[in-house]
């Protein structure tokens, strides 16, 4: 018979389908490698969030072809993206899901500037939990505009421009992702800024982050110099701070004027005179990581119910 396929060819053809069925049956998990005819049979058939948290490579069509899966995408062990398969991966829709990622890309920790472009232009909620470097106001500002608590541990550096886009994020109050939509939380809960891999901050950047309202939380720092504590103290909302052992009463009488409330986690050890300054707050204060408390940094806190203290410290 004429055209009839060679034996080659009907070979590669059941290969090919027996491998897009095995990436659908397979646990997606371990899933390091896809064909774009695998990704487009996934995205075709997975309803729902899809996870692929195992892929370590994406080519433009195997990205073009996830981009249609309708839900959420995680992708979080790519280390790399080219600008081509942002572009395309930016394609992908929102899901109907509010509180979740729509596009998860945690394992990226550079991006090109054009990289970083195409992405800007994803209309859903995108995470990008362990980006060390964030130099794109484009994409600062998708970042800032889009819902949900907004974390971003793995940034060491901040400059004081990129802080200002951020801390304009309103968070879980309000999700304008979807164009012509707008929802709301009926608890209205605040922002939450999550910045814990800074080590360290310029007072400049600490100026601009004290301007976000709600949640911010900053577990990383190794010291905190008056200067800093004083550019921090105008935040209104929750300050969490962690990262040092030590507070000295110029850092306490600067944070202790703060209209936020303030959670210290890694404070092992309150002194009298830091102690003092906070002993007239009228906002709540958490020593959280205290492990020891003399008798006259106790006696400076006694009365305030706004102090609080690990469960049991007073007694000892």
């Amino acid at each position: 018979m004429k055209n009839a396929p060679t034996p080659w060819v009907l070979a590669h053809v059941f290969a090919v389908a027996l491998l897009t069925v095995a990436a659908s049956a397979q646990d997606l998990t371990k899933l390091r490698t896809l064909t774009p005819a695998q990704a487009a049979d996934l995205a075709a058939k997975r309803k729902g969030s899809l996870a692929l948290n195992a892929l370590t490579d994406m080519s433009p069509e195997v990205a073009t072809a996830l981009a249609a899966q309708q839900g959420e995408l995680s992708l979080n062990s790519l280390t790399s993206l080219s600008p081509e398969s942002a572009g395309a991966l930016a394609k992908h829709a929102p899901s109907a899901h509010f509180g979740y990622a729509d596009l998860s890309l945690d394992g990226l920790q550079q991006l090109s500037p054009e990289t970083a472009a195409a992405l800007a232009t994803h209309r859903g909620a995108l995470s990008l939990k362990m980006l060390a470097t964030l130099d794109s106001v484009p994409l600062a500002n998708k970042l800032a505009a889009q819902w949900g608590e907004l974390q971003l541990n793995g940034l060491t550096t901040l400059s004081p421009e990129i802080a200002a886009i951020l801390a304009s994020n309103e968070g879980v109050l309000v999700d304008r992702t979807r164009p012509g939509v707008e929802a709301r939380r009926a608890d209205r809960a605040a922002s939450i800024l999550r910045l814990d891999g800074l080590a360290e901050l310029s007072t400049p950047t600490a100026a601009a982050l004290a301007q976000q309202k709600g949640v911010l939380v900053l577990l990383g720092l190794t010291r905190l110099s008056p200067a800093l504590a004083t550019q921090l103290a105008p935040h209104e909302g929750l300050l969490v701070l962690g990262g040092f052992t030590e507070l000295s009463p110029e850092v306490a009488a600067a944070l202790a004027a703060s209209p936020s409330e303030l959670v210290f986690s890694d404070l092992p050890v309150l002194s009298p005179a830091s102690a003092e300054a906070f002993a007239k707050r009228t906002k709540g204060v958490y020593f959280i990581g205290l492990t020891t408390l003399d008798a006259k940094t106790r006696a400076a806190v006694r009365g305030n119910s706004n102090i609080r203290l690990p469960s049991g410290l007073l007694g000892k």
